[in-house]
């Protein structure tokens, strides 16, 4: 076995010219490669192998020959070039963040709630990445991940979907939003049944929201009557705040009404991980570097963030 000396400075320049040299047979073909003179590729491998402490090559007039050693030490050198390659490659793609982009199909009170503070801190430290934000409902974000129209999407899903692959990243409960002249304001929870008395403002069925408070609902033998049906939970917010009826929404939404001056409180009756958000991705799609760089932050802070938007806060 080889016996290599403690402190050397080997190189990144002679490792790869000490493998161009072994594959080719000749320094002169290797310098050609390596776009230097003969002279200085010579040179530069009678530096590793005084460096060394050995020879590498047996030297004819028109070849030099691996020995021995030399073919021991190739296969270390193999392994510190790739090595130092695939760092390279790597440091490339981080650069290249800088002018990368990444697209989210969400609803708008997902965006807002869930997103905006990861999107803010990570363009804090990559300002070159920019965001297309895709306000969509469910259904739509499920399309426009489908279709590769975005990177991924959020949606609280409740069946299997074709074409794209989806898994949990969120997990939330869900709550009663009222403004403060309602007499729920007052209250530390409800439960269903309580709330089957007042009037209540509806998502449109196209939001998964909706299906699934309608399972829960009817899983409670429970009627909530809705005289007003809405296509966006930002338009249902703003008739709660007007006093038009009471809104059950997610815990995200909740933190966002209490953040525009409105009541929130608690479903007793209804497990705190009832409603729960995915990551929906296009299957055997590749994201971008950057976009990938990103869920690797965002999915643990949502995981980290699951349930505390509304719940330390409740009764406000």
């Amino acid at each position: 076995m080889i016996q290599v000396r403690i402190g050397m400075n080997i190189t990144y320049r002679q490792l790869r010219l000490f493998l161009e040299v072994f594959e080719t047979r000749s320094i002169t073909a290797a310098a050609g490669r390596q776009h230097i003179t003969q002279s200085a590729a010579s040179k530069v491998i009678a530096e590793l192998e005084a460096q060394l402490g050995f020879d590498l090559f047996d030297r004819t007039t028109r070849r030099v020959e691996p020995n021995d050693a030399a073919r021991e030490f190739h296969a270390f050198a193999v392994d510190v070039v790739a090595t130092m390659q695939a760092a390279t490659r790597s440091v490339e793609e981080l650069i290249a963040m800088k002018r990368g982009k990444v697209s989210i199909a969400a609803s708008p009170l997902m965006i807002y709630g869930l997103l905006s503070g990861p999107i803010a801190d990570y363009r804090g430290r990559f300002p070159g990445v920019r965001f297309e934000l895709h306000e969509l409902s469910t259904d739509e974000a499920v399309d426009c991940v489908r279709a590769g129209t975005v990177d991924f999407g959020l949606a609280a899903v409740d069946a299997e979907l074709p074409g794209v692959a989806t898994t949990v990243v969120y997990r939330d409960s869900m709550h009663v939003v009222v403004n403060d002249r309602n007499p729920l304001a007052q209250r530390a929870s409800v439960s269903l049944a309580e709330l089957a008395d007042s009037e209540h403002i509806s998502l449109r069925r196209f939001y998964s929201v909706r299906r699934t408070l309608d399972q829960l609902v009817a899983g409670k033998g429970v009627s909530l009557p809705s005289g007003i049906e809405v296509g966006t939970l930002t338009s249902a917010l703003g008739l709660v705040r007007r006093g038009a009826g009471l809104l059950i929404a997610p815990g995200y939404v909740a933190a966002i009404a209490q953040e525009w001056g409105m009541r929130t409180l608690p479903i007793a009756d209804l497990p705190r991980d009832v409603h729960q958000i995915s990551l929906i991705q296009r299957r055997l799609a590749r994201p971008t570097l950057a976009a990938r760089q990103f869920l690797q932050e965002l999915v643990p802070r949502l995981d980290q963030d699951a349930g505390g938007n509304a719940v330390g806060r409740e009764g406000r």
